[in-house]
């Protein structure tokens, strides 16, 4: 009559080591991350308080153009060059398409693009590229030390095959890194978006950060 108690006993120490099992699973299955705005190849950003800084660069239009004067804006910062064969143009047709999705947030959002190539990327050259993708970006270019200065600031890396080996010396790739970064109206870090985001994706997020205006 005494092995009932052992028998339930044994059943609670089964279910106490499932139940513990499952839990620790769980745990391990947590995401680590937000699905849209954290990982990426190139790792992290710094701290929002690290992150970015003062630029003062040229624009498409001729103009000089420094980040203060976008204060009060979401900025929305690509660094790519007009000669890019792939990841550039699509990462600005999923910002363009993502724009066009969030209504009149959009208003509150600069889309811009810092070229890593200074060399060919002339503000007419820039001017005629971005037309492409809408009437509000914006396109930044400037010597070699002031694009230098600018992609150390938000931590892109990028470099130039200056080799010959695509032909003439106008003919040349230029590696970069290809997150889209999103800066508060005060020019703080927001968030990150690594490449092979979708419009809806980079959609569904700036709707979630940025409040109508």
């Amino acid at each position: 009559m005494k092995r009932p108690p052992l028998i339930v006993l044994s059943a609670f120490v089964v279910v106490g080591l499932v139940a513990a099992g499952a839990l620790w699973r769980l745990g391990d299955m947590r995401p680590q991350s937000g699905p849209v705005t954290t990982v990426a190849e190139e790792g992290a950003p710094a701290p929002a308080d690290e992150f970015g800084g003062p630029f003062s660069l040229t624009d498409q239009d001729g103009m000089r153009r420094t980040d203060m004067d976008f204060r009060g804006k979401y900025m929305l910062i690509f660094f790519g060059y007009t000669n890019c064969p792939d990841v550039c143009p699509t990462t600005l047709a999923v910002e363009s398409e993502a724009l066009a999705m969030i209504g009149e947030r959009a208003e509150r959002i600069v889309p811009i693009l810092v070229t890593v190539d200074p060399k060919r990327d002339t503000p007419e050259r820039l001017k005629d590229y971005l037309s492409a993708f809408g009437p509000n970006f914006v396109g930044l270019t400037g010597t070699d030390e002031e694009i230098e200065k600018t992609a150390d600031a938000y931590e892109v890396y990028y470099r130039a095959h200056l080799d010959g080996r695509f032909g003439g010396a106008e003919d040349y790739s230029v590696d970069h890194t290809g997150n889209v970064y999103l800066m508060s109206p005060e020019g703080k870090f927001v968030a990150y978006y690594s490449p092979g985001i979708r419009p809806d994706e980079l959609a569904a997020d700036l709707m979630m950060k940025i409040p109508p205006g």
